[in-house]
Formats: structure tokens, C-alpha cells, sequence
């Protein structure tokens, strides 16, 4: 086993082993999704990546002249911009990265969270980006990442 390397080397590793290990549960995932239904859509993911467990949270689509392509509402929503030339398994992607925003939320509270003992929790945080990660997004992940998950 292959223990050497430098903590990137071994990064670009794993990333490559989950790769290919996503491709095919994604690929599934894709061919029964309703891309017409972005309610459809949170629950499947829902069902794939959480097991059900997320609690459902409305999903609208907005016309908007901000750089986002979604946002997470802390009042318990989710927006997906329709006006920026973004594919259906585009928005996909964004849908998931904004899904990670409400488990962090609903795992860790927002804003100081006593669940984790007190410590202030970072919308783009670390907690974030592990479960970005553990959903199967690949590389650097920053606040920008969502809609390349699919393509």
C-alpha cells in the first residue's frame, strides 16, 4: 500500500478512485431524474446522498442579475437561477451544493451552533466542503463549485 506522497499527490488519488466509483451511481441517478420538477429532483437526491433524511424545503427557479446560480435560504428554501445558459444536469449540480448548505445548516445549526460546541459555522466552512466531498464533488472545492458536479 502506497502511504508516501505529498497530501496533494494523495488527494489527486482519491479524487481519481472516487471518480470512478460515482460514475456509474451518477449515471443511473441521471437517467430516472425529472430534470422538469426541481422538487422531483430534491427529493431523489435526497434519497441518493442522505438517505431521506434531509426535511423537504421548497425548490424555485428565479430570473436574477446576481453571479449566483442558487442560494440557500436560512428560512428554509433553495433558489436556482434559470437565466445563466446553465444545462439541466448543470443546475443539477448547483441543487446538490446547495442541498450540502442545508444538511450543514440542519446539522450544525447556523450561526453559532451549541451542537458543535459553540463554534461559529462558515456557510462555505469546512464542514461544508466535507460534505460537498462526500457527495462526490472532486478538486479544490470553493464557494463556486456546484455546477460542474454532472457534466
Amino acid at each position: 500500500m502506497y502511504a508516501g506522497g505529498t497530501r496533494q499527490e494523495r488527494r489527486k488519488i482519491l479524487d481519481q478512485v472516487r471518480k470512478q466509483m460515482s460514475i456509474g451511481i451518477d449515471e443511473a441517478l441521471l437517467e430516472e431524474m425529472n430534470f422538469s420538477n426541481w422538487g422531483e429532483a430534491f427529493d431523489q437526491l435526497n434519497t441518493q446522498y442522505w438517505n431521506g433524511s434531509l426535511p423537504k424545503i421548497p425548490v424555485t427557479t428565479e430570473s436574477t442579475k446576481k453571479r449566483q446560480y442558487g442560494w440557500y435560504g436560512h428560512s428554509g428554501y433553495i433558489k436556482l437561477s434559470n437565466n445563466k445558459g446553465l444545462s439541466s444536469k448543470e443546475i443539477l449540480g448547483v441543487l446538490l451544493h446547495e442541498m450540502c448548505h442545508h444538511y450543514v445548516e440542519v446539522t450544525y445549526g447556523h450561526g453559532l451552533s451549541s451542537a458543535y460546541g459553540g463554534k461559529r459555522v462558515i456557510g462555505h466552512g469546512k464542514e461544508w466542503k466535507s460534505e460537498m466531498r462526500r457527495v462526490g464533488y472532486l478538486g479544490k472545492i470553493s464557494r463556486f463549485s456546484g455546477k460542474e458536479r454532472y457534466v
